[in-house]
């Protein structure tokens, strides 16, 4: 009897352990791979993150300096077109006022035909 006794009470003694020791491991092992799924997670939506930042602030960059290049482009061209048809215009009023030629051409710097065109 005194036996079945110590024979119960060691059987508990084992079982309570053993429970503690497995839920102290399931603990330590649920808690390592949920850092590491949480890492991965989050390396994973913070480099989507990044990469779509990253796109999104190109194109922006993208739009404003191709914007101001073209506005700088269009300026130029247009002032050049400008300074080209003030000359021809100075030209025609020279031509119309019977100045010679050679003397428009030192004035203008068109070509003789350009004049002639006029």
């Amino acid at each position: 009897s005194t036996e079945k006794t110590y024979y119960g009470s060691a059987l508990k003694r084992g079982l309570q352990q053993g429970l503690e020791q497995g839920l102290q491991q399931g603990l330590e092992q649920g808690l390592q791979q949920g850092l590491e799924q949480g890492l991965q997670q989050g390396l994973e939506q913070g480099l989507q993150q990044g990469i779509q930042q990253g796109i999104q602030q190109g194109i922006q960059q993208g739009l404003q300096q191709g914007l101001q290049q073209g506005l700088q482009q269009g300026l130029e061209q247009g002032l050049e077109q400008g300074r080209a048809k003030a000359i021809k215009e100075t030209a025609r009023k020279l031509k119309f006022m019977g100045l010679a030629l050679t003397d428009i051409q030192l004035a203008t710097g068109l070509s003789e035909e350009d004049i002639l065109d006029l």
